[in-house]
């Protein structure tokens, strides 16, 4: 039976994010995903006027800390963060990243899970008041099933949230543009997964990722999560045999006892091109 069968495993979220992370601990693990009543908000808002504390690894962790708090009796905990916007290389294209912090107290485990997106609903627009794009704007965000934010152009503190007609989205638009010192007001996407049905895809992809990763154990204390710590360049060059940059190979290790093995590339290879060797070129 794997350790965290039938184990309740408490998750940080006010935004109902169990809905997307309960069914992969569920059938991969065997384990109960629990929610305490915390705040999550006090550690940053997707609305922006709560800024977030730290890094994104740092503030899940930091959540994965509260549910430990308010659950003492739980040693598993999960918390997740993400970032949605504009990438900034290509500014027209929206992109994001999930993340999911695991930490199990009781065995001094700590694993990070991340997946990057190009799947997101994210857009930011400014219009004036009585601008008639507004409502194809809302249909390519998506709304109603979808979930928008509506704020002052010049005073971006006070968001509007919870909009659920057409109508309320583009009367606070009205207020909102009339208050600000530019005219305009700001539409923006409301990426709370509950919110947003496509982040919660993303977030129930990274949840099987991260209980999979979970799933295996270490081959020689049988702690969960053994699996990819890292990776040891120098794969030799196909022509004189000399190291290149390429990887070589890739390694395995345990985060409780620090157990490692190495294996080899997942494409099979064992020589790298010779324009990527320093000598053949």
């Amino acid at each position: 039976m794997h350790p965290y069968a039938n184990q309740r495993i408490g998750l940080a979220t006010m935004h109902a994010k169990e809905r997307a992370l309960a069914p992969a601990f569920r059938r991969v693990l065997g384990a109960e995903i629990v929610v305490p009543p915390i705040d999550t908000d006090t550690l940053g808002t997707f609305s922006g006027e709560v800024p977030r504390p730290d890094a994104l690894v740092e503030t899940a962790l930091l959540k994965a800390e509260m549910v430990f708090e308010a659950m003492p009796d739980v040693d598993c905990a999960v918390a997740s963060e993400g970032s949605y916007g504009p990438i900034e290389r290509l500014p027209l294209v929206p992109s994001g990243v999930e993340l999911l912090a695991f930490v199990d107290r009781k065995r001094g485990i700590r694993h990070v899970e991340t997946m990057p997106t190009h799947r997101t609903t994210w857009r930011l627009q400014r219009f004036a008041k009585g601008d008639p794009d507004r409502l194809l704007a809302l249909k390519g965000m998506g709304f109603p099933r979808f979930g928008v934010f509506v704020v002052c152009s010049s005073d971006m503190t006070k968001p509007i949230k919870n909009l659920a007609t057409v109508d309320a989205v583009i009367d606070a638009m009205d207020r909102e543009a009339e208050r600000s010192e530019d005219g305009l007001a700001v539409l923006y996407s409301d990426m709370r997964a509950h919110m947003n049905p496509m982040r919660m895809m993303v977030l129930r992809a990274v949840g099987f990722q991260l209980a999979k990763r979970l799933q295996r154990l270490c081959p020689k204390c049988q702690a969960p999560g053994f699996g990819p710590i890292g990776a040891r360049r120098g794969l030799p060059c196909e022509g004189c045999g000399e190291p290149t940059h390429w990887i070589d190979f890739e390694i395995d290790g345990c985060k409780a006892c620090g157990h490692a093995t190495s294996r080899p590339r997942k494409d099979g290879r064992r020589t790298a091109s010779r324009l990527s060797c320093k000598t053949c070129r």
